[in-house]
């Protein structure tokens, strides 16, 4: 991103500030965590939170500092640091960061008698989690999303085989989004190490629940697939891991598939659709998307198309198309984008 290009963004939002300096400032915060987490945009990121700091009175002003920095820097920068060590394998030093995030979010974000902090990262997951669990108390939104930040610690636990110290932090990230699978999965491969079958088992069931991709659920039938082969259920892991490949293709499972035919003796069939159906009914898992998942994203594409928004009608079609395969998603998926590109285009001749 150019200065200049900078410069703009900047401008355009000053433009919109409304003059009340609180408002503005978590309307600039806003904008900042939707930079940060685009590619390469962490310092206009910082510029934004800059100028929400400058709007804001100075006892306001302290108390933000207070929740959203340790020492003199921002936590989505100590997240950054820690990650890129993460990214290095240079896992020891990570942690240090990580545990310093950890310990302030807890300490700072603490849940009270009316309201509850929740990382969501966007609408979907809100609406969701609001269908699957029925708040009682006001839901605030965190700075940043502290689900990926505490995450990132479970993580490193994991990677050092602090295999215990790390259930109780993934817990607390799941706690602060309880509809990102994720964390889930970190857990799930917890259990793989200690061979807890049981809590095994007990997680991809929880996660198979709230699965908003192909990906995730591609995950959740390949660690069935674990599941079942530990038990010497060997059919139903067969089935699991010909289902997984529906929704992708892994590279790991032809290689588990061949694993079980070695154990076996026997060459692998592919299973007929009654049996993989059998075989979810068997564990109790949910077959595809689950009818909430189904439901929350089908009427936030209603809501997308009515208001003419393209841009969300697209992501909700597409979230549609890739958790159902159903050609009619896909076809209202190319037919927004299509709206959306042409909405586009008008807007650049004018």
């Amino acid at each position: 991103m150019t200065e200049q290009q900078k410069e703009e963004i900047i401008s355009s939002l000053e433009a919109q500030l409304s003059g009340d300096n609180l408002k503005d400032a978590l309307f600039l915060q806003e904008q900042a965590e939707k930079y940060s987490a685009q590619e390469g945009g962490t310092e206009i990121a910082d510029e934004i939170l800059k100028l929400a700091m400058s709007k804001m009175p100075q006892e306001n002003q302290e108390y933000l500092k207070n929740m959203i920095y340790i020492g003199e820097r921002r936590l989505n920068q100590v997240y950054q640091e820690a990650l890129n060590l993460a990214n290095q394998h240079m896992t020891a030093k990570s942690l240090v960061l990580t545990k310093q995030l950890y310990q302030h979010i807890k300490e700072k974000f603490q849940e009270s008698d009316t309201g509850r902090f929740f990382s969501f990262r966007n609408l979907l997951e809100s609406n969701l989690y609001y269908q699957l669990y029925h708040p009682t108390k006001n839901l605030l939104k965190t700075p940043f999303d502290f689900t990926s930040y505490i995450g990132l610690h479970g993580y490193n636990l994991v990677e050092l085989r602090r295999t215990e110290e790390a259930i109780p932090v993934l817990q607390e990230a799941i706690r602060f989004n309880p509809v990102n699978p994720d964390p889930r999965f970190e857990l799930a491969e917890i259990y793989k190490l200690t061979g807890n079958q049981k809590l095994l088992l007990e997680t991809i069931r929880e996660t198979a629940e709230i699965c908003t991709s192909a990906y995730a659920l591609a995950r959740c039938y390949t660690n069935m697939g674990y599941y079942c082969t530990e038990k010497k259920d060997y059919d139903s892991a067969v089935c699991f891991y010909f289902e997984s490949m529906i929704f992708e293709k892994h590279p790991a499972v032809p290689g588990e598939l061949h694993h079980i035919s070695t154990i076996t003796g026997e060459p692998i069939t592919p299973p007929t659709r009654k049996q993989v159906l059998a075989a979810f009914e068997k564990y109790k898992i949910q077959n595809g998307p689950s009818p909430e998942v189904l439901h929350v994203v089908t009427e936030l594409s209603k809501q997308a198309q009515e208001r003419q928004n393209w841009a969300e009608a697209v992501y909700y079609f597409y979230v549609i198309y890739d958790i159902t395969k159903d050609p009619a998603a896909k076809a209202m998926f190319e037919r927004c984008q299509e709206r959306l590109e042409a909405e586009k285009q008008e807007t650049e001749s004018k």
